[in-house]
């Protein structure tokens, strides 16, 4: 029996086992992935008292701190279900299962799907969601980079190292993101933005060898109009967004139309025991900081539940 459970190790899950752990309770953190969005993360300059450091640094200097406390980390698990029995909580996974007086749900967001043709078969093949993964595996190669925001942006001035030619396919009129990245993204060589664009393909059959997409810049009010184009390609990095991942929540806690985990200013879901951290949660801004302080909130909440039980 664990004092806590934690579902998920990326910057939420990990603060909240490094608080509890130096709060002397046993916990276990149970995650499909340790590090969640942030592995992706290029380089990371808004952190206070670090200048310059990428995600998967962060992460491995994070993890490393919360392993040398002691906590125990199981990841390449995947949550089915969370039930509760009286006081005690049953964590379901595949082949088992776990029990604790408390959860802190961690579990972050996946990266949304473009839904169009070709996307299923060539996921892996050509197409990514991780600059920072595959980004080396499109050295000299023509690349495009879907979305609009900070993570396209990013992505493609990450990209830079490698590929000879970056397109962005940006749905929306303007790119939209930190002020600083769009500058030099403009003063790029080998980014070339589409704006008014959308990817309604993607090509090939054993690999990706190009996308297609609707030029909407003559009526952007009508989707379904729009010239088709192609762009002969060898690679697709997928940016526009993140779903929370609840699928195993559905029923156990308040979830809101966005199937976020709804919680009070504690931390606290609407079941008592019950708290969440993070991009899971519908608190407004995502950012690495605040997950990190949402992580240190959920954990002292948790104790101070624990504690005056």
């Amino acid at each position: 029996m664990f004092d806590c459970i934690i579902i998920g190790a990326g910057p939420a899950g990990l603060t909240a086992a490094i608080y509890l752990i130096r709060k002397k309770l046993k916990i276990l953190v149970l995650t499909q992935k340790i590090g969640g969005q942030i592995m992706d993360g290029p380089l990371i300059e808004n952190y206070p008292g670090i200048e310059k450091i990428s995600g998967a640094d962060w992460v491995e200097k994070t993890q490393s701190q919360a392993k040398n406390l002691g906590v125990e980390i199981k990841s390449n698990v995947e949550v089915k279900k969370i039930k509760q029995k009286d006081d005690v909580f049953e964590v379901e996974i595949i082949g088992g299962g776990f029990e604790a007086r408390s959860i802190i749900i961690c579990s972050g967001k996946s990266p949304r799907k473009l839904n169009v043709s070709g996307e299923e078969k060539l996921i892996g093949k050509g197409i990514s969601v991780c600059v920072t993964c595959d980004g080396p595996l499109f050295s000299d190669k023509e690349v495009a980079v879907i979305g609009g925001g900070n993570s396209a942006i990013s992505a493609a001035l990450e990209l830079e190292k490698y590929a000879r030619k970056i397109y962005i396919i940006n749905l929306g009129r303007e790119l939209v993101g930190e002020e600083v990245r769009i500058e030099k993204l403009r003063k790029s060589s080998k980014i070339e933005v589409i704006a008014q664009a959308k990817t309604i393909a993607i090509l090939g059959e054993n690999s990706v060898q190009g996308l297609k997409y609707k030029d909407l810049s003559a009526d952007r009010q009508d989707l379904k109009s729009g010239q088709e184009k192609e762009i002969k390609l060898q690679g697709i990095f997928v940016e526009i967004g993140w779903v929370p991942s609840t699928g195993y929540l559905e029923g156990f806690v308040e979830l809101t139309p966005a199937k976020e985990v709804h919680v009070d200013k504690s931390n606290a879901t609407n079941v008592s025991g019950v708290f969440a951290a993070g991009d899971v949660t519908d608190i407004k801004y995502k950012q690495l900081i605040i997950a990190c302080g949402e992580g240190a909130k959920a954990a002292l909440a948790c104790w101070n539940y624990l504690t005056n039980k």
